[in-house]
């Protein structure tokens, strides 16, 4: 069986391998698993299949005719270049594909676009933004998949597109996709520049497609009886606006870095479009729904991710829904969809200003929503203790929940919201109670639904005070996300925040955005690491105690919850970049372990008296140079972070410095580990 290049591409980031010709370290690649593609898109359903590759696009103003006259000719005067290989109908289980996975036999053009998302007003994360982009091509659009190969967000991850593998014919240049590759960044190039980051990801990921696919990117190809060369834009294939302005106005730099190796090099743009500009981005989409017979002004509701999710019996999961207004405003609080539920049983939560409102028959917007924008609604969904399949429809989403396995062993009498204004009436357990590990099935973003509950203690909030009526809870709950409640342990009343892992992670004050990006992105993976090691049953830090962790940098790490967010937004971008990534030795989660500074080398477990730390291999001490003359701050077992800090300078990535102080593991995502 041939190597699916995105997995490859995949295995080489992960074991640190630098860019092609240069000191910089290679981007984040994620595999459909890993972003979270919802597979059953792929296959077969009640309605027709519009395969994109067959697709007609809207007018731009060149007029569909001429556009269909054009590709009739090149395919009458030109057959070969539009036959497959072959042909794959099915999948490996059998089922029929919605769109057939057809093969080039050769590869000779690759294609760059945008996706015409604008960014600097949208609310979403790239990973939500990816999902909603596969949704829209594959269910919207109803093609069957993503048309694109691979997708580039703002902070330079890529993402595997289109299903099947090397050579697999996609949609996104019509008349063109058999014999190319189809790269696409994301954003809206006519209005806004692509970020550096991104623009050096693209010539990363093109280098190793010129070199996978032998494509010599200083030569022209006859490509339909014209010369082209072999990267090129939309627009230099159809008649298109495609890859927008900035991004079109680079790419002769971005083919000159990718033909000399200089792939670290910059690039300089050109300056903005005049001020009669009209960009026609959304009047050229609102063509294209209209001749799929889709109303542009009808509002749409879909959901981010897989509809079917998996849940322990009396667990709680995250879903969010993607909404678009349609061709009016919305109001705050107004009515979005009906809610119907297959038990009364079922609890559901809805966040809105940061606090959450119980929903019974409907969910509501969370702000006001201007035609054509669109808004992630979040959930939180509590299933009953009895195993079984659930169901809830909201609107036209129906969310499928697998209740199986153990019952969770919840801390409250009913389901807790993501933040609590009404905890006090909330029972908690008596001191002592052992608490069952969270459940961990994926963690692939910090809003996805398997994404991890973790309870942490807030020492630094407590006042010793010996009864909950000494605090404000509903004020408390405010400055955190997820649920605040309090109890009493051992005579004191104590304040317990539950939150998503994710959630949880944006809000440690450890790294603040005074620290370079790649050190930031270094210490999420490493703090991940050890609260997911708490997480497990196995290695309780706070054994009988009704949490898994505190505040304090002392006992735990060092947590403000939404105050440190909106101090270190860098630092939540560093957390997402890496969401759900944790780093493991044949598959269990290790305990990384890091500290401030020492004075230029590392300490062994042993060396600070940990008995029986696990895997202290990984552990043993190292050199430590750019902490030379530093005296010792912290344990000094792990991960440095003057060591990371110096490291990071030198232009080395999360993943190096990782590798460095963490030799022999591997980052999975909390998901990939089964």
């Amino acid at each position: 069986m041939r190597r699916n290049f995105a997995i490859a591409l995949v295995l080489s980031c992960l074991t640190g391998l630098g860019w092609a010709e240069s000191a910089s370290a290679a981007p984040r690649i994620l595999t459909r698993t890993e972003w979270g593609a919802d597979e059953s898109l792929l296959l077969t359903t009640s309605e027709e299949p519009k395969p994109a590759e067959n697709q007609v696009p809207a007018d731009e103003g060149n007029g569909i005719a001429e556009r269909v006259k054009q590709c009739t000719e090149a395919q009458q005067n030109y057959p070969q270049e539009f036959r497959a290989a072959r042909t794959v109908k099915e999948n490996a289980q059998g089922k029929k594909l919605r769109w057939p996975q057809s093969y080039s036999p050769s590869v000779k053009m690759i294609v760059v676009h945008h996706t015409a998302q604008t960014l600097h007003d949208d609310p979403r994360t790239p990973l939500e933004r990816m999902r909603a982009l596969y949704v829209y091509h594959a269910k919207t659009l109803g093609w069957g998949d993503i048309g694109y190969h691979f997708i580039i967000d703002e902070d330079g991850t890529i993402y595997e597109g289109r299903a099947g593998g090397d050579n697999v014919i996609g949609g996104h240049a019509y008349c063109a996709n058999v014999g190319t590759l189809g790269v696409a960044l994301m954003g809206n190039f006519e209005t806004e520049e692509p970020s550096q980051i991104q623009v050096l990801s693209l010539q990363w990921l093109l280098k190793n497609l010129t070199d996978r696919y032998n494509l010599d990117p200083r030569n022209t190809v006859k490509f339909h009886g014209n010369s082209k060369e072999a990267i090129v834009g939309h627009r230099d294939v159809v008649s298109t606006a495609c890859p927008g302005y900035f991004l079109a106005g680079v790419l002769n730099q971005i083919r000159q870095h990718v033909a000399s190796g200089d792939i670290s090099a910059r690039v300089s743009f050109p300056p903005p479009i005049n001020e009669n500009y009209v960009d026609r981005t959304d009047v050229r989409r609102s063509e294209r729904l209209k001749t799929l017979k889709i109303d542009p002004t009808a509002p749409t509701l879909t959901v981010i991710g897989d509809s079917s999710v998996p849940v322990r019996p009396g667990g709680q999961v995250t879903v969010s829904l993607l909404f678009r207004a349609g061709g009016s405003s919305v109001q705050r609080r107004a009515r979005i969809a009906s809610v119907m539920r297959s038990s009364p049983r079922i609890g559901i939560w809805q966040l809105l200003d940061q606090e959450n409102m119980r929903i019974r028959q409907e969910i509501f917007a969370p702000r006001l929503i201007h035609d054509g924008e669109v808004e992630t609604i979040r959930l939180r969904i509590q299933v009953p203790e009895i195993p079984a399949t659930y169901s809830v429809d909201i609107g036209p989403v129906t969310l499928t929940l697998d209740a199986q396995g153990r019952r969770t062993r919840s801390p409250v009498s009913e389901p807790v919201p993501m933040t609590s204004t009404e905890t006090d009436r909330i029972n908690i357990p008596t001191p002592g109670a052992q608490r069952q590990a969270s459940s961990v099935s994926s963690a692939s973003s910090a809003s996805s639904a398997s994404s991890p509950l973790i309870r942490l203690r807030l020492t630094t909030r407590e006042t010793g005070s010996a009864t909950c009526g000494a605090y404000d809870i509903a004020s408390i709950g405010k400055q955190y996300r997820g649920a605040v409640t309090c109890t009493v342990i051992a005579g004191k009343a104590a304040l317990i925040n539950d939150v998503d892992l994710e959630d949880y992670l944006a809000g440690l004050s450890e790294e603040p955005d005074t620290e370079p990006y790649e050190k930031q992105r270094a210490f999420a993976v490493a703090a991940r690491s050890y609260a997911a090691f708490y997480l497990d049953g196995a290695h309780r830090k706070f054994a009988g105690m009704p949490y898994d962790g505190d505040d304090s940098p002392a006992r735990f790490q060092a947590y403000s919850g939404i105050s440190a967010e909106r101090a270190n937004p860098r630092w939540v971008r560093a957390v997402k970049s890496t969401a759900g990534q944790v780093l493991t030795v044949n598959g269990e989660i290790v305990k990384a372990a890091y500290f401030s500074s020492d004075d230029g080398r590392t300490r062994t477990p042993a060396e600070n008296g940990w008995k029986d730390f696990p895997f202290a291999d990984v552990f043993a001490s190292k050199a430590d140079p750019w902490c030379k003359g530093l005296s010792m701050a912290g344990h000094g077992v792990g991960m440095s972070g003057c060591g990371a800090k110096g490291q990071a300078k030198e232009g080395k990535t999360a993943e190096q410095i990782l590798q460095y102080y963490y030799p022999g593991t591997t980052i999975l995502g909390l998901g990939s580990r089964e």
